[in-house]
């Protein structure tokens, strides 16, 4: 999740597992019945929302250039 708020704006696309894997450590949202939410399409839509929330604060944020960002040097 931190990757993604650090490279979100560099980013097309991204796949993660890291809900998952967060809604088998934590207890599941109340009201829910199963013993995790490693599967539960709740989790799943929450910690997405936490993901777009922070990608949007790190597109806010104040950043140092890359230096990837620099225009190339005209050749000789």
């Amino acid at each position: 999740t931190q990757g993604l708020s650090d490279y979100g704006p560099s980013l097309y696309s991204a796949d993660s597992m890291a809900w998952s894997v967060d809604g088998r450590r934590n207890a599941p949202l109340p009201g829910h019945t199963h013993q995790n939410c490693a599967n539960c399409p709740d989790w799943a839509l929450a910690w997405r929302q936490r993901v777009l929330d922070a990608i949007e604060k790190g597109m806010t944020a104040p950043r140092q250039l890359s230096l990837l960002d620099l225009p190339p040097e005209p050749s000789l």
